[in-house]
């Protein structure tokens, strides 16, 4: 396969996957339950951003806390707000240039794989609307309803092990990511592209000499 590998969060859209799933929530259950479960990592993200927490472990035990929200949930009803998370909030603020770029890629016959921490759902949903494989972080399912995350999340070495996983002989023409945590997936191209980068992730990918999109105005 001659495939090219992709964030999804602020690379193919601006929109937030948490914050489709408060709305969903919020909108179809209890806007208390939600916030009750918010109100647990307010502190943590502030300190997370000054290095005094893991951001890998604290992305965890938010995905963990927040999609036991709909433990016991029928996995049709788990698809359902994975489709609507898209409609409503992910596919709306998708990054056109994006979107134009991978076209020509597929045209010419690459395959194009959406690789993300996001719930596997959620990716698929996305997925579909670009005729893209999807890589996602897992969700346990036990007799046919929800039952929590399956770990680790698809994020930094882990994005990498499921590309091998599921593609072991793939040649990965291009990638695009938008944070530091990509560079290892970022590395894996022949061209690795940085979206609307972070602070860290522009200064590896300019010392290193690789694209960056878009381009600063002169």
């Amino acid at each position: 396969m001659n495939g090219i590998i992709t964030d999804l969060e602020d690379t193919l859209t601006t929109g937030s996957s948490w914050r489709g799933f408060r709305s969903y929530f919020k909108r179809h259950y209890s806007a208390l339950s939600y916030n009750l479960f918010f109100s647990r990592f307010l502190l943590r993200f502030p300190l997370m951003k000054l290095g005094l927490l893991n951001r890998y472990k604290t992305m965890t035990a938010w995905m963990q806390a927040e999609i036991a929200l709909m433990q016991g949930m029928p996995v049709g009803e788990i698809n359902a707000m994975a489709e609507e998370v898209v409609y409503r909030e992910m596919w709306p603020k998708c990054r056109p240039e994006m979107f134009s770029e991978l076209k020509k890629k597929r045209l010419a016959g690459a395959q194009i794989v959406i690789v993300s921490a996001a719930y596997q759902p959620i990716v698929e949903a996305f997925a579909r609307k670009m005729d893209a494989g999807a890589i996602g972080t897992p969700l346990l399912v036990d007799d046919g309803r929800l039952a929590g995350l399956s770990l680790p999340v698809t994020s930094g070495q882990h994005k990498v092990e499921r590309v091998l996983a599921r593609y072991p002989d793939a040649h990965i023409l291009a990638a695009y990511g938008d944070t530091l945590s990509d560079v290892l997936m970022l590395e894996m191209s022949e061209q690795p592209v940085a979206v609307y980068p972070d602070r860290r992730l522009r200064r590896v990918a300019e010392k290193r000499g690789w694209r960056v999109m878009p381009t600063k105005s002169l």
